[in-house]
């Protein structure tokens, strides 16, 4: 399978050479990746994750350059064999290519690449397109993914290239928002009243309810009443 594709970056090419010299900016640019280290010889190790469709799975790669010279034109132009393999998915090997040029004047950078590869053991039984979608996305988001992380170290992007994850809040924690959200406002009726199951749960008080001190009074003074009547029959 091919990919290919480009974009342009605000910076000069020596700039955006130099950026693919520097192992924390290429690591930057990696999602999830556990480690990044430079061998001899000019070859490099990482271990990353690929989160995406057929291709999930945690892979150990190797890369080193195959090439370093200049394309028809005289422009910058590397190529990069590789190999990434996945312990029960196989491997996809292959090479990427990349064309540093100047674009519109000195101060910017148009970035070609082109992605080679193929699939072996297992990830062969998938489907080609299924492979390919993948490596795509994952090809793409590295590549917009760099191009951030090198503008936010000159100053010409926000410090952070990825937006931040929105934040999980699950029922039982009950934040505040989500209390003042639910909470209903009582009709003009109901004067504050409580409504539904909070009602009923309730012990309720009839408008004519007699207090108990009223009711004490009342037996005293039929006790009395009682009393004087005995008094005046036995009298």
């Amino acid at each position: 399978m091919e990919l290919n594709d480009s974009l342009r970056i605000p910076l000069a090419p020596p700039v955006v050479r130099e950026a693919f010299e520097d192992l924390a900016l290429l690591r930057a640019s990696f999602d999830h990746c556990e480690s990044f280290v430079k061998l001899a010889h000019g070859e490099f190790a990482l271990t990353i994750t690929v989160p995406l469709g057929p291709l999930r799975a945690r892979y150990d790669v190797r890369a080193h350059a195959a090439a370093e010279q200049g394309d028809a034109e005289g422009q910058p132009r590397r190529v990069l064999n590789f190999k990434a393999r996945a312990d029960g998915l196989g491997a996809l090997r292959g090479q990427v290519e990349l064309v540093l040029m100047p674009d519109d004047d000195a101060n910017a950078t148009r970035i070609e690449y082109v992605v080679w590869a193929t699939a072996s053991g297992p990830l062969t039984e998938l489907p080609g397109r299924q492979i390919e979608n993948a490596l795509r996305e994952w090809t793409d988001d590295f590549f917009r993914e760099f191009c951030a992380v090198v503008q936010a170290k000159h100053g010409l992007a926000p410090n952070r290239a990825r937006s931040a994850a929105p934040r999980r809040q699950h029922v039982f924690l009950r934040p505040a928002s989500l209390v003042a959200a639910t909470k209903r406002a009582l009709p003009p009726h109901l004067g504050g009243a409580l409504t539904g199951r909070a009602a009923g749960a309730l012990p309720h008080r009839g408008a004519g309810t007699v207090p108990v001190w009223a009711w004490a009074a009342m037996i005293v003074f039929v006790a009395l009443l009682l009393y004087a009547a005995r008094w005046i029959n036995g009298g």
